[in-house]
């Protein structure tokens, strides 16, 4: 876990900059993406341990970047971290290799970084 990056595909700045600095507390390097059309490049570039994805941002968001990784081969954990709970979207990105789907109203910064622990 220690020196695990992770990389938060989000637009709202103030959203990503509470969990970079929570999750950069707790020891794992950070890297915030902001645009969702460059977000598979910078995935497939850094293969960073775990990525926490936006499903609904300018340009695509989370399914739209799963779509562009289905046929890479890297190891990177990839969940949906959205408070977009349609149950069609979730069996979407499921079936487009996301390996959870967690509701960002569900989580405070401190248990995000637990669950994360537990995922990395």
């Amino acid at each position: 876990m220690e020196n695990s990056t992770i990389m938060m595909i989000e637009d709202d700045e103030m959203i990503a900059e509470i969990y970079k600095k929570q999750m950069e507390k707790s020891g794992f390097k950070v890297i915030i993406v902001d645009d969702s059309t460059k977000a598979a490049e910078e995935i497939k570039k850094t293969e960073p341990d775990l990525v926490l994805m936006d499903l609904l941002m300018p340009g695509g968001g989370g399914i739209e970047i799963l779509k562009q990784l289905k046929d890479w081969s890297g190891k990177t954990k990839k969940i949906i971290f959205s408070n977009e709970q349609e149950s069609e979207k979730v069996s979407e990105a499921r079936s487009l290799g996301a390996d959870g789907f967690w509701v960002k109203a569900s989580f405070t910064p401190s248990q995000l970084i637990e669950e994360v622990k537990k995922l990395i």
